[in-house]
């Protein structure tokens, strides 16, 4: 413990070091400059005069400078109320330039220097010091934000690679439970004889899903068309392996398929209402897939007629990893701006219903 805190007492004085050296480099450029000016004029250069002028104004501002970085992380320039911003800085700069003016001729009275210049005459020469060093804070201050808003997005963008990635899997092993492989393989054979254009037709249905599974692209989000495309190739087999059983309407607007939508987000939920709505019945089912637009958010609900929730709000045993993984992508995709709920059908089934958030210049205008 005490080597901890005896880490912790030497990092503080290096920070503290570091941060007194920052504001020292243009204590010594002005004193640099003070020096050149008498050297032209062929004069001595008197360094504690030098002192005297330089070295208290820019470690005023040292102190000052807590509060000026304060401002800038409270009242960033970037935002939609930058003028009002832009105002507050300007106050606060004619502020703290009074402040670092009673500082300096405080800190030359402490020591027992002269003072140099009347308190107004302090102010007015202070101007362009105290304008470059409280706007430096503030840029400083900025480009450290900026900094880490890029770190936070780059973590962010690999956590939503990481869970496409996942998804892609998760889904992978869905189609390929020896359950699911064990029916399609079973109607594939069932069709070798009976209809071999079928059987064909639904090798190269589930050849073409696989492929598109392990698609390498990457995107975090794709054109509702793409992922409809895909939807369809796992339909396909389905309504070969179900037959007249499994009923499937298609709601989507032409105007709407150049919409993103995440990828890989209807396949759960069109596999949740096949497996354990549709398969279930005794007589055929209904499943139907629509998009529509409310303003600035896509509507996409898939319904099924099929028994439905069993009395739990989070569906069966066996939707809840893929609606948990759905529910967690949207809402690291697009945070509260979404929407997400899974609820009973009138007179029965289930509807999963998914709003997202249309930015502008994506989809139809209305």
């Amino acid at each position: 413990m005490e080597r901890v805190l005896s880490a912790l007492r030497r990092h503080r004085l290096l920070a503290l070091a570091a941060y007194l050296l920052a504001w020292t480099v243009p204590g010594l450029i002005s004193a640099t400059q003070l020096m050149m000016s008498y050297s032209l004029r062929g004069d001595a250069a008197p360094m504690r005069l030098l002192v005297q002028i330089t070295f208290p104004t820019w470690y005023a501002w040292a102190l000052l400078c807590p509060a000026i970085w304060w401002a800038a992380r409270r009242f960033p320039l970037d935002g939609e109320r930058w003028l009002p911003a832009v105002s507050v800085h300007v106050l606060l700069n004619a502020a703290l330039m009074v402040a670092s003016a009673a500082l300096v001729l405080g800190a030359r009275a402490l020591f027992g220097l002269p003072a140099m210049r009347a308190p107004r005459a302090e102010l007015i020469g202070s101007l362009n010091t105290s304008l470059l060093a409280y706007w430096t804070v503030v840029l400083v201050a900025h480009a450290v934000r900026y900094r880490g808003d890029l770190q936070r997005r780059a973590v962010r963008e690999a956590e939503l690679a990481a869970q496409l990635s996942e998804a892609r899997l998760d889904a992978l092993r869905a189609q390929l439970d020896p359950h699911f492989l064990f029916n399609s393989m079973n109607a594939i054979s069932a069709f070798v004889h009976e209809d071999p254009d079928t059987a064909e037709t639904m090798l190269a249905e589930l050849a073409e899903l696989l492929r598109m599974v392990l698609d390498e692209s990457g995107a975090q989000v794709v054109p509702l068309r793409r992922e409809l495309a895909f939807v369809d190739r796992y339909l396909a087999i389905q309504k070969a392996r179900l037959g007249d059983r499994l009923g499937v309407q298609l709601a989507v607007p032409d105007e709407l398929g150049d919409t993103p939508v995440p990828a890989m987000l209807l396949q759960p939920l069109v596999e949740n209402a096949v497996e354990h709505g549709i398969a279930r019945r005794r007589g055929p089912g209904s499943l139907r897939l629509s998009a529509t637009r409310h303003g600035g958010t896509l509507v996409l609900e898939v319904e099924d007629d099929g028994p439905g929730l069993g009395g739990s709000t989070g569906g069966p045993p066996a939707w809840r990893v893929g609606l948990r993984n759905t529910r967690e992508r949207l809402a690291q995709l697009y945070g509260p701006a979404h929407t997400f709920e899974v609820v009973e059908r009138e007179p029965h089934g289930v509807v999963a219903r998914v709003g997202i958030p249309i930015r502008p210049g994506e989809g139809s205008r209305e």
